[in-house]
């Protein structure tokens, strides 16, 4: 079999909880893999997950805890062989789906991790991963992407946008997530965009008219700049001297990327822990 070199993107997250969540997490995840029951399958909004847990690990005397998820794939309905049979896929005490790696490091209250799946859906899994070990159902989890420049507390304290301008490959957006901006999803549904074509948007936003609200463009915005096939994004607003600011949001995010080769069409747990060991290692030297 042939080897396949895969391109790795790591992703970097702050953990927003309660101080007790953190806490909790340590104790509950080394209980479980003290008992050996280190996997399960729960459902989350009719898709089931199936969580894994693995040793604990140092990382420049940090401890993580790597825990890897597999998200079942709703889109797979049927299985077609080559003399014409066409039927449902039914699975005994399993699922189909992609999977997710994840490295949590309550110390620092962060989480890494990556996918081979959909990236989109990378943040949205690590939440929904967390909230597993959560003893207060109430209290709130946040994840947030770590900005490597200053571009985006200025979007944040900015009052108002005028425009947003954004590239990207439709191929792209052939298999985005289900929390994808509506903008996003009604882009990937568009029957006039044909595959692999190099779509180039501009939007003005005026106030006397009906138009995207802050909290749209800031969804937007968060979502695109994490999206690899997004080659341009840049935003202009005004300040509350009235001046016009340019930001520009490609690669403002912390990251780390290398490249696997395999054999298999998928990335073992082995192998992933080593990408994150890696990842980590990075972050705390230039980051800490």
């Amino acid at each position: 079999m042939n080897r396949i070199n895969k391109t790795i993107v790591v992703r970097f997250f702050s953990i927003e909880a309660d101080d007790s969540f953190f806490e909790n997490f340590e104790a509950g995840i080394l209980t479980s893999l003290s008992s050996n029951l280190r996997s399960r399958i729960f459902n989350v909004r009719n898709a089931k997950h199936l969580i894994k847990l693995s040793q604990d690990s140092k990382v420049l005397d940090i401890s993580s805890y790597a825990v890897t998820v597999v998200k079942e794939r709703n889109t797979w309905q049927t299985k077609a062989t080559s003399d014409g049979t066409i039927t449902g896929i039914s699975l005994n005490q399993g699922i189909i789906g992609d999977p997710y790696f994840f490295f949590v490091v309550p110390s620092k209250k962060i989480l890494l991790g990556f996918t081979s799946g959909p990236s989109g859906s990378l943040k949205t899994v690590g939440k929904t991963m967390l909230e597993q070990f959560k003893n207060d159902r109430l209290s709130k989890l946040k994840l947030n992407l770590i900005p490597k420049e200053k571009e985006f507390s200025t979007l944040n304290e900015l009052p108002a946008y005028s425009s947003l301008h954004f590239k990207i490959n439709s191929s792209s957006l052939s298999d985005i997530s289900s929390d994808a901006p509506e903008l996003i999803k009604n882009l990937s549904s568009a029957p006039y965009i044909e595959n692999n074509m190099q779509l180039s948007l501009d939007l003005e936003f005026n106030a006397s008219e009906k138009s995207l609200s802050k909290e749209n463009v800031l969804e937007i915005v968060n979502y695109l700049s994490d999206h690899d096939g997004c080659t341009v994004l840049k935003l202009k607003g005004i300040n509350t001297d009235g001046t016009l600011i340019q930001l520009d949001f490609v690669n403002a995010f912390f990251d780390y990327r290398t490249q696997l080769t395999t054999r298999n069409k998928f990335i073992d747990e082995n192998s992933s822990v080593v990408i994150l060991t890696e990842a980590l290692s990075k972050y705390l030297e230039e980051c800490v």
